[in-house]
């Protein structure tokens, strides 16, 4: 009796976006999905400097989003974000900055994928809009047992068809304000928006990862936000769920392509 009122819960909820979230569930209910549906997308995000025009939280509305979009496209079930992730120590001198070290990170990850490993879960979907060297460093060396295990960082997405300069890495600049323009404008301060353009050799010298961290002493920003635009960030944002979802999980179910 008690399964079927699972499954009738389950069943019931798949029709709306928030049935594909882990935290709404009961126990009962995760365990009937994850007979039915071993896959489970991890938000990674970090509570960081952004610049003075975009929050501390951009990474995590970014990422959920994101997860969001995927999850609804192809039926996968969303753990809660990871709010923090790894900084460069100069991106912990602006206020506000709350960073794990990247061992700390790696291992957190590791205890979550194990514990969701023992319930049923055969792959994990990393997904993180930070490309800090170590910070993506830590997803990509999570270990399970038998579980399959794929980091994604949104930054190692060609956009070069939506960027003005897509071969010069930023931070803060028209990719993430793009972003957040189209998914949270009410937390873009676009009075403070400033651009802090450098030559590409400048970059160069700044790169961590796939990321810049902020020269000495500027806003936190690397790059040109004010190319950045509300629309831009829809199309980018369309883009990246099709793109990541796709190659991850396929076609959307109910698409009719091939």
């Amino acid at each position: 009796m008690r399964a079927a009122i699972a499954q009738a819960t389950l069943a019931g909820m798949s029709n709306r976006s928030s049935a594909l979230r882990l935290s709404e569930l009961s126990w009962m209910d995760a365990a009937a999905w994850f007979r039915r549906d071993p896959r489970l997308i991890v938000p990674v995000a970090t509570c960081m400097q952004h610049g003075p025009h975009l929050p501390l939280g951009a990474d995590a509305i970014i990422v959920e989003s994101l997860a969001g979009g995927i999850s609804s496209h192809h039926n996968v079930l969303i753990a809660p974000t990871l709010s923090y992730g790894a900084a460069s120590e100069r991106d912990q001198e602006y206020a506000g900055t709350a960073a794990i070290g990247a061992k700390t990170l790696h291992r957190v990850l590791n205890d979550l994928v194990a514990g969701w490993e023992r319930h049923g879960v055969r792959e994990f979907v990393l997904i993180t809009a930070q490309g800090f060297g170590s910070h993506f460093g830590a997803l990509v060396s999570v270990i399970a047992e038998r579980a399959r295990i794929r980091a994604v960082d949104i930054n190692a997405v060609d956009l070069s068809g939506f960027l003005t300069n897509p071969d010069i890495p930023e931070r803060a600049g028209e990719l993430e304000t793009s972003l957040l323009l189209h998914l949270a404008p009410q937390l873009v301060h676009e009075d403070r928006i400033e651009d802090t353009p450098l030559e590409r050799h400048e970059v160069a010298e700044l790169l961590v990862g796939s990321e810049p961290v902020p020269p000495p002493g500027s806003p936190g920003v690397v790059g040109n936000p004010t190319f950045a635009s509300a629309d831009k960030g829809r199309r980018i944002y369309d883009y990246l769920v099709e793109h990541i979802g796709s190659r991850l999980f396929g076609q959307p179910q109910g698409s009719g392509n091939s």
